[in-house]
C-alpha cells in the first residue's frame, strides 16, 4: 500500500470499525479535493474543512442500489477524517467517478467489486 492508501485505510477503519469492514468494499479517489469544496457525490454532500481525499465504503456490497454506504473525507495533511452516511454509490453515471478499489473485506463477495466502465 502507498502512504496515501495506508492513511485513508487507517482512518476508514478507525471510523467504521475493523469488524464492520470485513463485509465491505472500500474505494479511493486519488484526486485531492480542496478545503472549502462542497462535493456532491452519490446522494451525499460533503463540505471539506481542509484539503482531503475521498473514500467510498460500500457496507452492503451484495445488495442492489439504495443500501447502507458511507463517504469518508480524509485530511490530506493530518489525521482527521469526516464520515457521511449515504444510501447511493458514486457509480451512477459512466465517467462520473474516479474511485478505484482500495480494499475488499474478506467476507465481501469478489463479484461485487465495482470496476470502471470501458470507454
Amino acid at each position: 500500500m502507498t502512504e496515501l492508501e495506508s492513511r485513508v485505510w487507517d482512518q476508514v477503519r478507525r471510523l467504521l470499525g475493523a469488524a464492520r469492514l470485513d463485509s465491505a468494499i472500500v474505494y479511493l479517489d486519488d484526486d485531492l479535493r480542496r478545503a472549502g469544496d462542497r462535493v456532491a457525490i452519490g446522494d451525499a454532500v460533503i463540505e471539506l474543512p481542509w484539503d482531503a481525499h475521498l473514500a467510498f465504503v460500500d457496507l452492503e456490497p451484495a445488495a442492489n442500489w439504495g443500501h447502507a454506504c458511507a463517504y469518508v473525507a480524509v485530511r490530506h495533511a493530518g489525521d482527521e477524517a469526516v464520515q457521511v452516511a449515504a444510501q447511493l454509490p458514486p457509480f451512477l453515471k459512466a465517467g462520473a467517478s474516479r474511485f478505484r478499489l482500495l480494499r475488499r473485506g474478506p467476507l465481501a463477495p469478489p463479484w461485487a467489486v465495482a470496476t470502471s466502465p470501458q470507454e
